[in-house]
């Protein structure tokens, strides 16, 4: 890969990561989902089968996972949308 692009997926993991991170730190509902899923994850690799009970794990971990990727989107619409900004400041194409 050219290594302006390395830098431009660089930035913008960075940006990703920041951007979940206060995500989780502002939304105590998307902290309790990322504590869902990991315990249910957990739960579900670490069961010797699958019945019932581990079914009703496997749907709590999907459950988080949709809030999770609800609240992931829209965030990162609306901080995609700051960024956007901050980039045309940046390159003087706006003040």
């Amino acid at each position: 890969m050219e290594l302006w692009k390395e830098s431009l997926q660089t930035a913008l993991d960075d940006r990703f990561d920041a951007a979940f991170k206060e995500l989780t730190e502002s939304n105590a509902d998307v902290r309790d989902a990322v504590k869902q899923q990991v315990e249910a994850s957990i739960l579900l690799k670490d069961h010797p089968k699958y019945d019932d009970e581990l079914k009703q794990i496997a749907d709590s971990y999907f459950e988080a996972m949709q809030l999770l990727l609800g609240e992931y989107s829209q965030h990162m619409y609306i901080q995609g949308a700051k960024d956007c900004v901050t980039v045309l400041r940046e390159l003087g194409v706006i003040k």
